[in-house]
């Protein structure tokens, strides 16, 4: 019987004991039953009662716990620091926590039933696709590093972390994602590979220095022999040099140390009773060993002072040292010797070595980066550029673009050009016109068009304080988005027109049938109560009721029909069809009106720019009535060649724009969004200045076609 089962039959056990006793106090003072079957029968049911009571108040209270672990699960999974994504098997979000709703820029449930790889950039949708199959194919943790864009379009760097899991249904699987915004560390690559830049011209300066030094070392090994000559006449100065030198002293004689001072101690972990009778081979590393023997055997055969050499030693506790070895010959003893200094240059090496690696990764950053890039010295001429930069712009031979200086480039304006001079960063978007641009000779000819591109330059140097040492462009290509905002551009002029359109029919089919309809049934209403004046009050008030509901209905309609489409544009022209809408809207809403108007009648307006300047006014002016608590409104439109300049005032509460545009967009309420989208239309743009208490001004302006006198 295994463990498991011996520890659930004493749990039975225990339960059956406390169902006893508790029957045994429940039925205490019981009649007894004659006939013993039947009670025996009788007590196995009470016991079993009692049982079965107690495990449902067990089960209960296990519900409870569980629940309680549930709401635990859903509050870490929530508020979990990281982005936790569920996807089905056709890659559409089944359940996102917060920290991946923040990530995308949406809310959940707006994300749920989202295909995932909506939100990947179009650089990254192979590694994804990889990704997805090697998580499928393997029951192991798969992580992958991608580009994410999210809702405002924007691009973050992230690591996904994916596991595939059987959901049990159907025999399909889901997959769990870890995202983790990696951008900073991105980020900090970049800032390390300018460091690292700056690191390669110190080692240059320290290599020069380093060669001057063996220079003054040779000069120094001639004075350290002259000091040698000298230490023989007073032992006591001898000793006190060595001693405290900071470098390791030894002689070593045919091969043997025969001297070492406190420091060599200290490298080797041997005392100089210890290493006294040592060979240096002995303390050489296994794979030195030949070349040190190398060096000795050339040394013994050349006349000239040995050159100083790296090798590596291995110390009393078994660990591995670099040292630098500096011989000259000297006499000890009467017989021919070596004196060594021996610098512990482990340090030093091991810094090498990390110096090494870091420049290979950041070479593989460089190189295999799907972003353009291209360095350019000090005087700003080009010296370097990546794969993703030679396709992009189409370099057909990079000798020729070589040296090419980046203030010559004619995409770049000349604030721009001032701007890179004085030290500034700059983030462009161009356009590159194949044919008046690109040299054929240096760019694919075959290349036609226009290439949008979105620039970053970055003066290199600056964050040390130091000056500008040299320039990194880095590339994006923009085009295709470019090219959808054109389409979505164009559309939504269509929208807006055939919108108009549609709003010029309803307006007619209410002025014209509806309207005339309801006018000709209140006059039979009123010709109703005249032709028979006998009727009782009661109907001729009945009557008279209806008539007057009739006509506050026309009335209604009128309006509504003057809204939609606004009859004075065809008939009595932009400004006065403005002005009368302001009247009416003083009338309507008891607000103080101010229009004024500079040069405005002297413009040639083709009939969109008048109807969105109309629409830009109606909707501002009705914003301000339900929103503002204003009491005063200025609408001012002055003609500012080449453009037209609309501000619309008031003196209401104000508000928050960067807050209230992200409310409207939240709760779908199209006021400031649809002036947005008209100005845009108008090819202009719109500013909105308010602080809260202070009221609001809405500052647009929109190019025109010219003068009617041309």
């Amino acid at each position: 019987m295994t463990k498991k089962n011996l520890q659930r039959e004493e749990a039975d056990k225990k339960l059956r004991r406390r169902a006893e006793e508790s029957l045994s106090k429940d039925f205490a003072g019981q009649p007894e039953f004659s006939d013993v079957d039947t009670q025996k029968l009788i007590h196995e049911l009470r016991v079993h009662q009692v049982e079965l009571e107690m495990q449902n108040e067990e089960l209960r209270q296990a519900q409870a716990e569980l629940a309680q672990s549930r709401d635990r699960y859903l509050e870490l999974y929530d508020f979990a620091p990281i982005g936790y994504f569920t996807l089905d098997k056709k890659g559409l979000i089944k359940e996102v926590n917060l920290a991946g709703a923040e990530l995308l820029g949406l809310e959940r449930a707006r994300l749920i039933r989202q295909r995932f790889s909506r939100f990947i950039a179009p650089s990254s949708q192979d590694t994804f696709y990889f990704h997805r199959k090697r998580v499928l194919a393997s029951e192991d943790r798969q992580v992958c590093e991608l580009v994410l864009v999210n809702r405002n379009g924007a691009q973050f760097h992230a690591q996904l972390q994916t596991v595939s899991v059987d959901d049990g249904k159907h025999s399909s699987n889901q997959l769990y994602i870890a995202v983790i915004d990696i951008t900073a560390r991105i980020r900090l690559e970049e800032n390390l590979k300018v460091s690292h830049e700056k690191l390669e011209r110190q080692v240059e300066a320290r290599t020069s220095e380093l060669t001057e030094a063996n220079l003054e070392l040779k000069e120094e090994i001639v004075q350290r022999r002259q000091i040698e000559l000298k230490l023989q006449d007073s032992e006591e100065k001898y000793r006190i040099v060595v001693e405290n030198a900071n470098e390791g002293i030894v002689v070593t004689q045919d091969g043997r140390i025969e001297f070492s001072n406190a420091k060599f101690e200290d490298i080797s972990g041997y005392s100089k009773k210890e290493s006294a009778g040592l060979t240096m081979v002995d303390l050489v590393h296994p794979d030195d060993a030949e070349m040190v023997m190398k060096y000795h055997t050339q040394a013994m055969q050349d006349r000239m002072q040995p050159k100083p050499y790296n090798l590596r030693v291995v110390d009393k506790d078994g660990q591995t040292r670099w040292l630098r070895n500096k011989r000259v010959r000297i006499e000890w003893k009467g017989r021919p010797a070596f004196l060594s200094f021996l610098e512990d240059i482990t340090a030093q090496i091991q810094s090498e070595q990390v110096l090494k690696e870091i420049d290979e990764q950041l070479k593989n950053i460089f190189l295999e980066s799907p972003i353009g890039i291209a360095v350019y010295d000090a005087q700003g001429l080009l010296y370097g550029m990546n794969k993703s930069y030679i396709e992009l712009y189409g370099i057909s031979d990079t000798t020729r673009i070589m040296g090419k200086s980046l203030f010559d480039d004619p995409l770049l304006s000349s604030e721009t050009k001032k701007r890179l001079l004085a030290g500034n960063a700059i983030r462009e978007e161009l356009a590159l016109d194949y044919a008046k641009t690109a040299d054929p000779a240096m760019f694919d000819p075959s290349r036609t068009g226009t290439l949008y591109l979105d620039v970053l330059i970055t003066p290199l140097g600056m964050s040390m304080g130091e000056s500008v040492v040299g320039y990194m462009a880095q590339v994006q290509d923009i085009t295709e988005g470019k090219d959808a905002e054109r389409s979505i551009h164009a559309l939504s002029q269509q929208l807006i027109r055939a919108q108009e359109s549609e709003r010029q029919m309803i307006a007619r089919e209410l002025h014209d049938r509806v309207g005339q309809n309801l006018a000709s049934l209140k006059m039979d209403f009123d010709s109703l109560g005249n032709v028979n004046p006998d009727h009782l009050p009661k109907t001729r008030k009945k009557i008279a009721e209806i008539s007057s509901l009739l006509q506050e209905t026309v009335s209604d309609i009128r309006d509504l029909a003057y809204e939609l489409r606004p009859p004075g544009l065809d008939h009595f022209g932009f400004m006065q069809t403005i002005i009368q809408f302001g009247n009416d809207f003083r009338e309507k809403t008891g607000l103080d009106v101010d229009m004024s108007f500079m040069g405005i009648q002297e413009l040639l307006l083709d009939f969109d720019t008048e109807i969105n300047l109309y629409r830009l006014i109606q909707e501002g002016m009705n914003n301000i009535h339900k929103h503002a608590r204003a009491k005063r409104i200025a609408v001012k439109m002055v003609a500012s060649h080449p453009s037209i300049i609309l501000r619309i005032e008031d003196d209401g509460i104000g508000f928050d724009p960067e807050k209230r545009l992200s409310a409207s967009i939240r709760e779908k309420r199209m006021g400031l969004c649809s002036m947005q989208e008209r100005a845009s239309l108008l090819g202009g743009k719109m500013r909105i200045q308010s602080q809260p208490g202070r009221g609001t001004e809405i500052h647009i302006e929109v190019p025109c076609l010219g003068r009617k006198n041309g």
